[in-house]
């Protein structure tokens, strides 16, 4: 393996273009040269100079696996494109998120100067076939796609791993699942990494033959660690994390330089809330609109939050505000670091930390490699000269914290699965992993499955391990290998992705005798639930809301609190509807509408082996249920086109008082509305204000209720000549029951095909 250095004293400039690359040699002796031309590498390469890591890379590779440790906006898609651009076969680009997709699918378009395909998950890509030479996917995408050997990943010529730090998270088992095969099939393999520790242990266990780690910035970044308790407080704090949002927002505004964007990292999701409630009672507009609080203020947006449990549609709009200036100060938690490329003048984080007495060892928040992923943030290429991070910890002396991170640097890589065996700390969520990793290596290996989990890095050397031995022999007790092969429900969890132990907690609900909407909630593994009791928790009907739904579910036990199966049905029913702060569901409950369309293929493969007997009218309900947040006996409402969660269950509230059943699924939606109108005579409007008012909206906000109902009223009328059902979980269930012809259906008869 060749391992080059790039040193930080390489220089890099945009205009007029010029630089320089310093770099080590495998031997240790310093080098400097002039910077590769731009046309060197080929005519589409719309940079005069490669940077000083590109130069180095186009010198020094000359085929084989790649790692490349660099800071991030470091070039490292130039990299990528350099590394697959005179192969033949299939080459694919994968990365963690589906945002990080899209901006790689732009980027290789524009340099490739053709068409790229994309594997995001999304069902409707299963009926594309690929016809692109270079694939863009997500992780787990991809993963699904080599276990299930699809067209679309044989004869691969190599695969870029985006991001392949990522082996450290809860999500690192599916590279380290997605590596090894590689490995053992001769794929070559190009790994793109932020700093990493232990990274040298990385390129030889990908067997890199060039290794190149670099310490230059593309922009240089100024570091100052300054104690939070140099802050002041501006109201009196109740708790430790309400003192670190207060000094925070005081660091913010006293740290940030005129015309700056800042990024101010916290470190859990409550304090970001504060931030915002704090900001907003100073007078500073926030950009978010579904809060756990009452905004107050209003005026152009100053500062907003991002975080997992802010609704997609406000996310994306905040992305795009603070990417166009107009936005100045993102408050955001550690996802943003390893997400959207949000880069910014100033970042400032906020840390936690304190010495851990049991464990003799001082415990960071967030992470030493999550400081390191939001400094990488600091910095915005040919716009300023340099970027700024302020360090600001509480607990904990600068000089600490700066060694804490040195130390975690230079420490060893320890992905998730090797770190919680290591440690003895087996959770659940460690169990889930270790029960469909050793089905996976039983697909790729049979009997013979350890030497499958052998090559991996985390099991390399606990392959025997006793923990392994115990999850096996729970998987043959439960049914999963059945004399020496791997049953139907094992290759359902192998082609699903889902856990044995989800599957299993689906199947003990079920015997229960529990609602369909409580049996189906394991089934939806990818998603944890957890954010909407902080947007209603302060609500007036709130301890009744939450006692009803602690009712629904006690039959399960605690299975269904551990898995936030009581938030999950409060949405289901419609229960948000009453707290005026949720303009749309937070956070999770507002993306379901991919998450509905893989549920219906795996209730349908889940009914093929006889493990349910719902009929397709049943498992379409369930579908509509969870992507509008709507009761399964009114999901027939979700199909009124843009109805949307709040206004579908303005309308089951109002058709409930009437005393009206619901419209089944499939419904015209001319009978619907004429029924509404013979029912209200003339009245629908004012009944609808009534219940907003009284419910929702208060009777301070007759304009706003009036407003409403005219929305919902327009859109029932807009839906006339259609189907009370959801034009896309109709047309991909077809797609499952009758094949490609569905999509040529006329609707009437694809309702009739799928309902009757």
């Amino acid at each position: 393996m060749k391992h080059y250095i790039v040193l930080e004293r390489s220089e890099f400039r945009l205009d007029p273009p010029s630089g320089r690359v310093l770099y080590k040699t495998p031997s240790g002796k310093p080098v400097e040269e002039a910077l590769v031309r731009g046309e060197e590498v080929d005519s589409r390469v719309p940079y005069p100079l490669l940077n000083p890591i590109q130069t180095v890379f186009f010198r020094k590779y000359r085929g084989g696996n790649a790692l490349v440790t660099a800071p991030t906006s470091a070039g490292k898609s130039l990299i990528a494109y350099m590394f697959i651009k005179d192969r033949e076969g299939r080459k694919i680009y994968t990365a963690p998120t589906k945002s990080l997709v899209y901006e790689k699918v732009v980027e290789l378009r524009r340099l490739l100067g053709r068409k790229v395909d994309v594997r995001t998950g999304d069902i409707i890509e299963a009926y594309r076939p690929v016809t692109s030479d270079v694939v863009v996917s997500t992780y787990e995408n991809l993963a699904l796609a080599l276990r299930n050997r699809l067209p679309w990943t044989q004869e691969l010529s190599c695969v870029v791993i985006d991001e392949i730090h990522h082996l450290i998270g809860s999500r690192g088992w599916i590279l380290e699942e997605m590596i090894t095969y590689l490995l053992e099939t001769g794929v070559e393999v190009l790994g793109l990494s932020a700093t990493l520790p232990g990274s040298i242990k990385l390129a030889k266990w990908i067997r890199a033959d060039l290794f190149l780690e670099s310490f230059w910035r593309p922009v240089p970044l100024e570091r100052r660690i300054i104690p939070l308790t140099e802050f002041g407080e501006f109201t009196r704090p109740e708790t430790q994390d309400d003192r670190m949002a207060v000094r925070l927002l005081s660091a913010l505004y006293e740290l940030r330089k005129r015309g700056d964007q800042v990024i101010l990292f916290v470190h859990k999701k409550g304090i970001g809330w504060r931030i915002l409630e704090l900001a907003d009672r100073e007078r500073i507009p926030v950009m978010n609109e579904t809060l756990p609080f009452e905004r107050r203020t209003e005026g152009d947006p100053e500062i907003a939050f991002h975080n997992a449990d802010v609704p997609r549609e406000e996310r994306e709009e905040i992305e795009k505000a603070f990417r166009e200036g107009r936005l100045p100060v993102l408050v955001a938690t550690s996802t943003l670091a390893y997400g959207v490329n949000l880069p910014a003048d100033t970042v400032i984080i906020g840390v936690r930390a304190f010495y851990d007495r049991r464990e003799r060892r001082w415990k960071v928040f967030p992470s030493q490699l999550d400081i390191l992923q939001m400094e990488g943030r600091a910095g915005r290429l040919g716009i300023k000269d340099k970027g700024f991070s302020y360090i600001l910890p509480y607990g904990a002396k600068p000089g600490t914290v700066e060694e804490e991170i040195r130390r975690k640097i230079e420490g060893d890589l320890r992905p998730y699965i090797r770190e919680t065996l290591e440690e003895r700390q087996v959770s659940e969520e460690t169990e889930k992993v270790l029960s469909l990793f050793l089905l996976i290596g039983y697909l790729y290996e049979g009997e013979n499955f350890r030497r499958f989990l052998s090559r991996t890095y985390s099991l390399r050397d606990l392959a025997d391990d006793p923990i392994i031995e115990d999850v096996f022999e729970w998987l043959r007790e439960t049914g999963y290998i059945e004399r020496g092969r791997l049953s139907e429900k094992a290759l359902f969890c192998i082609r699903s992705g889902m856990s044995p132990l989800s599957y299993e907690e689906f199947l003990r609900r079920k015997t229960l005798g529990l609602d369909r909407m409580t049996v189906v909630r394991p089934l939806l593994f990818m998603k944890s639930f957890e954010g909407l009791y902080d947007f209603v928790r302060g609500g007036e009907t709130f301890p009744e809301d939450d006692l009803y739904v602690r009712s629904r579910v006690a039959p399960c036990g605690h299975e269904c609190i551990k898995d936030n199966t009581h938030q999950f049905i409060f949405y289901i029913e419609g229960l948000t509807f009453k707290y005026r702060n949720l303009q749309h569901p937070p956070g999770e409950f507002s993306y379901l509408g991919t998450d509905v369309l893989h549920l219906l293929r795996v209730l349908l493969d889940i009914r093929s082996f006889g493990d349910i007997d719902w009929t397709n009218r049943e498992i379409l309900e369930v579908a509509h249920s969870i992507k509008y947040g709507i009761s399964p006996e009114h999901s027939s409402l979700g199909g009124i086109k843009g109805i949307g969660h709040v206004r579908a269950n303005l309308l089951k509230r109002l058709l409930k008082e009437e005393g009206m059943e619901p419209p089944p699924l499939g419904t015209p939606a001319d009978l619907f509305a004429d029924l509404l109108r013979s029912h209200f005579e003339g009245t629908l409007e004012e009944r609808m204000v009534e219940v907003l008012i009284r419910e929702r909206l208060g009777e301070e906000n007759v304009d706003r209720a009036r407003k409403e109902a005219v929305q919902v009223i327009r859109r029932i009328e807009n839906s006339r000549g259609g189907f009370l059902v959801d034009d896309r979980i109709l047309r991909t269930f077809g797609l499952f029951l009758i094949g490609p012809e569905a999509i040529r259906m006329r609707k009437a008869d694809l309702i009739k095909k799928c309902l009757d």
